[in-house]
């Protein structure tokens, strides 16, 4: 019998990350960063926004964001998403590239899963990118 009852979280988490280089590969393989580990129950998350966080007013590359999920001893990882974030010259009184990826219904990782994230360019300071989670553990 399937469940009735709708499942919610526990507890939130919300957890962020940093990119800092270039990762052209779209297999799971090169330079990947975790951006978010499933807790013991297992975790939901609802959103993943990746932020343009340059220090100083420069145009930042056009390039292309990728959200991979391992298995549950967190190998082998996988592409479930991407998205283009467009160049952009972030300064004082302009933002800089920001997209978010949500997942209809959230997307469901088991307990030893973890989420990676990698960016296909990095030219220098002005591609550093913030990358944050919004989620919970069950």
């Amino acid at each position: 019998m399937a469940n009735t009852t709708p499942i919610f979280v526990l507890t939130p988490n919300f957890s962020t990350a940093a990119s800092a280089a270039a990762n052209t590969a779209s297999d799971g393989s090169g330079a990947l960063v975790t951006l978010f580990t499933a807790g013991t129950n297992g975790s939901l998350i609802s959103s993943i926004k990746v932020n343009n966080a340059q220090i100083a007013a420069a145009l930042s590359s056009a390039m292309v964001v990728r959200i991979f999920v391992t298995d549950t001893v967190g190998a082998n990882p996988r592409l479930v998403s991407e998205a283009a974030l467009p160049a952009a010259t972030r300064s004082l009184t302009a933002v800089g590239a920001t997209v978010t990826i949500n997942f209809l219904g959230g997307l469901q990782i088991a307990a030893g899963q973890i989420v990676k994230v990698c960016q296909s360019a990095y030219a220098g300071v002005e591609d550093l990118n913030h990358f944050s989670a919004q989620g919970g553990d069950y």
